[in-house]
């Protein structure tokens, strides 16, 4: 008996050694570069390209179990991506839908160069409350999830949209809605959606695309029922519901063309009077979709340095440079110009295009604090929005078709 305790005991004290013998191993891949002293680093430096895995542990490291080298003589060094560059600036983010989400290869790509996501339709009105009371979060609660696991940010897009509401906010039976039970409908809608994801997403764009082109008044009556029922109370009133459902998001009024001076000019004025009623707006957005022509260094710092002045913070949300011209003959390009116009990739329209984005990414780094953050409309150029509006082919991000940086990228992160 005694000698079957002892063998028992002396297994026991032999498993727990091994145990403790075993050293704690680590893994970097491709997302990490390796810089040494003096072994073998051209063989580190081709296996990292080749997306091989290296594990390490205190004493070691080895390639895919080849012969160990001494970790001593091993320093690491964190890959620069546009995520890591800006980190002390701002949030660099990405539109991004379910499908990238599902996709491990596009989402791992997504987590590697974004800190921020904002969900490209999936937390508008007529997804998230396609019915009265009824509330579809599925898929944006996908992408929420996705950012948290990869520390990243959430823009949520959008609260309100005049022109994209659902049609039964407008509706009481078979009569229009009145104004008091549209401003109910919004109150619930707005503090439903923020309370569902409070403490998840940093920053709202509370109300979007509200303010038109052209005409004598501030809101567009034209399509934008919200105003044709609730007046323009329905702006602030939104901001205001905003605020009370969360206290430290940030709220935004997003728009596009600031390139127009009068259209800017008049979302200036428009937000002016809504702060100094005590409407708790925190930022404005610039959708900033530009052509190649871009948006001049000097109108992009007027323009941050104007809406700065009223006490804003600024980010660029919905950021893209196509390769036409937004405008022609003084007038907005249509689908009939773009016909006759080439789709080439070529060489010019590369370093046009590059030349813009390097001007939009010096400019905002110089108002640290001021641009808060600057968002892609797609992590690469994949079938994205202005393929599918005007037929045409169109490069219009940092990545190319297969998630390959730009040679942009390298410039951009060169400073």
């Amino acid at each position: 008996m005694k000698l079957v305790i002892f063998i028992c005991v002396y297994i026991l004290f032999n498993s727990c050694l091994s145990i403790s013998s075993q050293k704690e191993r680590k893994t970097i891949d491709s997302g990490a570069s390796v810089i040494k002293n003096d072994v073998d680093e051209q063989s580190l430096k081709v296996n990292l390209a080749n997306n091989r895995k290296i594990t390490w542990d205190d004493d070691s490291l080895e390639n895919n179990g080849n012969s160990g080298i001494p970790i001593k003589k091993i320093k690491l060094q964190r890959k620069v991506t546009l995520r890591n560059k800006y980190a002390s600036y701002f949030p660099i983010g990405t539109a991004i839908d379910p499908s990238m989400v599902k996709d491990p290869k596009i989402s791992s790509f997504i987590a590697e160069n974004y800190s921020s996501v904002t969900p490209e339709n999936q937390m508008k009105p007529t997804v998230v409350q396609p019915k009265e009371n009824i509330f579809n979060f599925k898929d944006a609660d996908l992408i929420v999830s996705f950012a948290i696991k990869n520390n990243m940010k959430i823009r949520g897009h959008t609260l309100v949209w005049p022109q994209k509401m659902p049609k039964w906010m407008f509706r009481d039976g078979n009569r229009a809605a009145n104004k008091q039970l549209l401003l109910k409908r919004l109150e619930k809608h707005i503090t439903s959606v923020i309370n569902h994801y409070k403490g998840k997403v940093y920053c709202w764009d509370v109300v979007n695309e509200a303010i038109p082109y052209f005409g004598d008044r501030p809101i567009d009556k034209r399509t934008d029922s919200m105003l044709v029922i609730a007046g323009e109370e329905y702006f602030e009133k939104a901001f205001r519901y905003a605020r009370a459902a969360d206290p430290k998001a940030k709220l935004f009024y997003n728009d596009n063309s600031f390139e127009w001076t009068y259209k800017r000019d008049v979302i200036f004025q428009y937000l002016k009077k809504m702060k100094e009623k005590g409407v708790p707006i925190d930022g404005v957005g610039l959708q900033a979709h530009w052509g190649i022509e871009g948006c001049s260094e000097k109108d992009l710092t007027e323009t941050i340095n104007k809406f700065n002045s009223i006490g804003l913070e600024v980010q660029l949300t919905e950021l893209d440079v196509s390769i036409y011209r937004k405008r022609i003959l003084g007038r907005t390009m249509t689908n009939a110009d773009l016909k006759y116009m080439s789709d080439l990739y070529s060489k010019d329209i590369i370093s046009k295009q590059s030349n813009v984005y390097e001007t939009i990414f010096r400019v905002c780094r110089q108002f640290k604090g001021i641009v808060t953050g600057i968002t892609l409309w797609s992590p690469f150029d994949r079938n994205n929005y202005i393929i599918q509006q005007f037929n045409k082919k169109n490069y219009p991000y940092l990545f190319d078709q297969n998630m390959k940086p730009k040679s942009v990228v390298k410039k951009l992160t060169e400073f």
